[in-house]
């Protein structure tokens, strides 16, 4: 008779653990359906990357003509990453930057990524955590998009030569460590502010890590995804298996943002020179084109200006609409816009109601 009883009881406790985890899965299927549905109902987001130190040294003065440029393009979010070095401290800095953009009414669209490396973290899922918590907290319905990491599955593939296709692409230590710090920032955005989004970014063809995060349980609510114009027009690619990349992000079944688009030449990065003409068109084509599709939801144009403060490698440094240039004291100044800027400028002012 003990036997038996302890037999049932070992039954209901099973069916009880499956029982609990179709109704935590159900839910969370429900709860993330919700989600996307509220962000469907979004306004369409065009914005633009801003680095406070693009001129080599942040300055108040720098930073508001930065800000004026990004009112003037018409576009609503300010896209910049969290600088944890910053002085006297991250947050006294960052709120430094905020009063700006909440001045001329712009909101932002925060890069949320590791404070350490994470090859020699001991615990990613609590750095990542503790970093996101903080930060969400402090702006708690100040913040509506959280990005975490950029280009997160890129650090997780074996190497630059590897497509991203598959799952053997990619590096099963790397993943790991990138896997847990993604949860432990999405877990932390999550419970200090559960109304703010968050998004995870890729490139290229990297979809395969999509799918091994989504196996995983890594939560998030938005699937970013950078083009450049060496790649294609992404509305005409295909990929190995002949579809699209809009194809295989759909099949994601998350709302589609494009965080970084923008016009590189091919060839060595050092010997290469924007060509204003040539980044005016792409960049026109990629933002009427993912408006018009009616799934992309975003477009994010890399970058405001031009970076002078590396002034070594080559056009990286100048995906700016405005061009900027160090003077004859080394200091950078920004020097006038390209023709993406009005470009840009005119389609934004075109679909925004």
């Amino acid at each position: 008779m003990k036997n038996v009883i302890i037999y049932v009881l070992v039954v209901l406790v099973i069916a009880g653990g499956i029982l609990g985890g179709y109704f935590y899965s159900k839910n969370k299927a429900k709860d993330s359906a919700a989600t996307t549905a509220r962000i469907n109902k979004e306004p369409f987001l065009w914005g633009v990357t801003v680095r406070p130190h693009a001129l080599a040294k942040y300055t108040p003065k720098t930073w508001t003509a930065q800000i004026n440029l990004v009112k003037e393009l018409n576009v609503k979010y300010v896209r910049m990453a969290w600088q944890y070095d910053a002085k006297p401290n991250p947050i006294k800095f960052a709120d430094t930057l905020m009063k700006e953009i909440d001045a001329q009414k712009l909101s932002v669209y925060m890069i949320v990524e590791n404070k350490t490396e994470l090859a020699k973290t001991s615990n990613p899922y609590q750095d990542g955590y503790d970093s996101a918590f903080e930060i969400a907290s402090h702006y708690k319905g100040k913040i509506k998009y959280y990005q975490l990491l950029n280009e997160a599955g890129s650090s997780a593939l074996k190497g630059g030569q590897y497509s991203g296709e598959k799952e053997s692409d990619y590096d099963p230590v790397k993943y790991k460590n990138i896997r847990d710090w993604l949860k432990g920032a999405s877990d932390g955005i999550k419970k200090a502010d559960p109304s703010a989004y968050r998004i995870i970014t890729d490139q290229w063809t990297h979809f395969a890590f999509f799918e091994m995060i989504a196996r995983d349980g890594v939560d998030y609510d938005i699937v970013g995804w950078d083009w450049f114009s060496d790649m294609g027009f992404m509305g005409d690619k295909k990929m190995s298996d002949g579809r699209t990349p809009l194809e295989h992000l759909q099949e994601l079944n998350k709302p589609i943002i494009l965080a970084e688009v923008n016009y590189r030449p091919t060839g060595p990065s050092d010997n290469q020179q924007v060509d204003g003409a040539k980044q005016a068109e792409f960049m026109s084509q990629m933002a009427e084109w993912a408006y018009n599709t009616k799934i992309i939801k975003g477009f994010f144009i890399l970058e405001l200006m031009d970076v002078t403060n590396t002034g070594t490698r080559g056009y990286v440094d100048r995906y700016g609409i405005v061009e900027a240039n160090k003077n004859d004291k080394g200091v950078g100044e920004i020097t006038g816009k390209r023709p993406a800027f009005d470009a840009l400028k005119q389609i934004v002012e075109k679909y925004t109601k």
